[in-house]
């Protein structure tokens, strides 16, 4: 319905390296949108893929790469989704992990997360995760088979790549830390796992969890990234910094006439006259 809207309003969808260019000349071609993608589940290959290559919309993935060769889901958003769909109370603290007693609570699922978050390995993860589903009466296989949290794999990227998706930076860990040499080794370990799939270096990046700092700019200028990306909902104009590019979020929690009110930049109007 999104991406409808726009062809059949004749937005002027460009893709992130037209719009840089543009923008570095000042010569935004009327009604501009770029789309960009967060992260790189498995649904971004099997649903938006195809509906954006139906209706020729270009686009860009901010891949974060830690669990693009793992078989696994992500082990937070797991946890998370058994605890809301398990209707079982079970007795949590069989798991044997400090502050875990009694059945499903925000305390117990925080403690769990907690708790897995210090693994070294990711098999230990997948581990909890299995006695987590057993508890619950959950299906983790079943979970892990249909890849509802899992990330696209690396061997996947050119499916996407060959319907016109351009692949971006978003760290390897999906954390981008305050020190300098951290975040460095975030964006170039990103880089290296990605690089050898694509026919372009990626010079483009996004904040993990939009969570962002003008203290990470001198990041940027060293490791040649051109912008980065918030999740402020704003429009963007020339003056907008290259390391804090704003965008609308679109989800299901998005009624249409709200997305329709944010392209238009109706809303961004209804913002200044309220002074927000």
């Amino acid at each position: 319905m999104r991406m409808k809207y726009l062809q059949d309003k004749q937005y002027n969808v460009i893709s992130l390296d037209d719009f840089y260019h543009h923008k570095q000349e000042q010569n935004f071609p009327d009604d501009a949108v770029v789309i960009t993608i967060d992260d790189g589940f498995y649904s971004t290959l099997k649903v938006a893929n195809d509906v954006l290559a139906k209706y020729n919309l270009p686009s860009t993935l901010y891949l974060t790469s830690y669990y693009c060769d793992k078989d696994c889901p992500i082990f937070m958003l797991a946890a998370q989704y058994m605890f809301y769909k398990s209707n079982n109370n079970a007795d949590l603290s069989a798991l044997n992990i400090q502050g875990v007693t009694g059945g499903i609570s925000d305390e117990n699922l925080n403690n769990i997360i907690k708790h897995g978050s210090k693994f070294k390995t990711e098999e230990e993860r997948i581990d909890l995760l299995k006695a987590l589903a057993e508890l619950l009466n959950i299906d983790y296989f079943a979970l892990n088979s249909e890849r509802l949290l899992n990330l696209i794999k690396f061997e996947e990227i050119d499916q996407l790549v060959n319907k016109g998706m351009d692949i971006q930076l978003h760290t390897h860990r999906h954390t981008f830390p305050e020190n300098e040499d951290a975040a460095i080794e975030e964006i170039e370990k990103n880089r290296a796992k990605i690089d050898p799939y694509l026919p372009k270096t990626q010079t483009h990046f996004c904040y993990p969890s939009g969570v962002w700092s003008e203290n990470h700019w001198p990041v940027f200028e060293k490791t040649g990234v051109k912008t980065a990306t918030t999740c402020e909902p704003r429009l963007i104009y020339y003056d907008t910094p290259n390391y804090s590019l704003d965008r609308i979020l679109d989800g299901s929690n998005l009624a249409q006439i709200e997305y329709e009110a944010e392209v238009s930049g109706f809303v961004e109007f209804i913002r200044k006259l309220r002074g927000k």
